[in-house]
């Protein structure tokens, strides 16, 4: 079978579960990398996707507001089968699955966050692995990771790096200002922590890094034994979609603490320009133009812009 009918097969099988759940099923529309079709209740649909790639990898999605239909389709992408990873093979039953938070934020600090996970952790884990947690409320994050700390316990870890240490280590020779260096030093670290305790651990999953090689270099003495898996979209695999939920629950408690400390409301990513301008005179205002260093990663473009609209200049660097 090709990966397109592959996929058109593993996605008629989702329908049919979706069918003997009582939902209304729409025909099957072919797309380049992709097959999808819409599912209803009569008054809402969703949307039911399984993705492909050349090399026959499958990741099954759903599409559309947070609702019970949502809910109550995304079960159905499993079914009763157990969890297991897209991209290693059945007879590997423990590993490690890593991913990061606030990378693309301006505000706030960076998180990398791991879960090892086993047969049986994996399926008390299915409810709370739902959808990625991009898509979740702070207050279901929350929840989702206080049961994943319940379920798996010491086989779970964050490294957070707050702003102005951030800020420090990207001006350090070792990092030279190289995000990726320290993401990557910043995974290798969540993997050494979980082998501390977790020994006999084989492989790990995490995001792809544009440069293979810097997680592994990054690697120490516990972390070299171990075979680090990079794939693109990784949290398709269970337990790197666990660690997002970690290392974004830990994030937002950080964010919380932040605008706490500043007094104002700190705008997600790093679109919203006005929003981060608001934030930033605010900040400059009450704690002077270096305090900014506290809250932001001063390496993104967006502080040249602030500095240029507030008229700091290179008090910000």
């Amino acid at each position: 079978m090709t990966p397109s009918e592959r996929a058109e097969a593993e996605l008629n099988t989702i329908l049919d579960r979706c069918t003997a759940a009582g939902l209304l099923v729409e025909p099957i529309v072919h797309k380049d990398w992709n097959v999808q079709a819409d599912v209803g209740d009569g008054s809402k649909t969703v949307k039911v996707l399984v993705y492909f790639n050349s090399k026959g990898n499958l990741t099954p999605k759903v599409q559309g507001k947070q609702t019970p239909l949502r809910d109550l389709v995304q079960m159905q992408l499993h079914g009763d089968e157990p969890l297991r990873s897209a991209f290693l093979p059945e007879t590997v039953t423990t590993w490690i699955g890593v991913d990061e938070s606030g990378k693309g934020d301006y505000f706030g600090p960076l998180v990398a966050g791991g879960v090892l996970v086993d047969a049986e952790t994996l399926q008390r884990l299915r409810p709370l692995l739902l959808r990625d947690s991009k898509e979740l409320a702070a207050e279901r994050i929350t929840h989702a990771a206080r049961e994943i700390r319940t379920i798996c316990g010491d086989r779970t870890t964050v490294v957070t790096i707050l702003p102005e240490r951030y800020n420090q280590l990207m001006e350090e020779a070792s990092f030279g200002k190289n995000s990726q260096r320290m993401l990557a030093w910043m995974h290798a670290r969540v993997i050494e922590n979980l082998l501390e305790k977790n020994e006999g651990v084989g492989h790990a999953i995490c995001d792809k890094f544009g440069n293979e090689s810097v997680i592994e270099r990054a690697l120490m003495k516990k972390g070299r034994t171990i075979c680090v898996h990079q794939h693109v979209r990784a949290e398709a695999d269970p337990a790197v979609a666990a660690a997002s939920v970690i290392a974004r629950d830990e994030f937002v408690r950080r964010m919380a603490q932040l605008e706490q400390q500043a007094g104002c409301r700190l705008p997600l990513g790093a679109s919203d320009e006005s929003g981060i301008l608001r934030a930033a005179d605010h900040i400059v205002k009450n704690e002077g133009a270096q305090a900014l260093r506290k809250y932001a990663k001063m390496h993104f473009k967006t502080t040249g812009k602030m500095a240029g609209r507030l008229g700091s200049g290179s008090l910000f660097q």
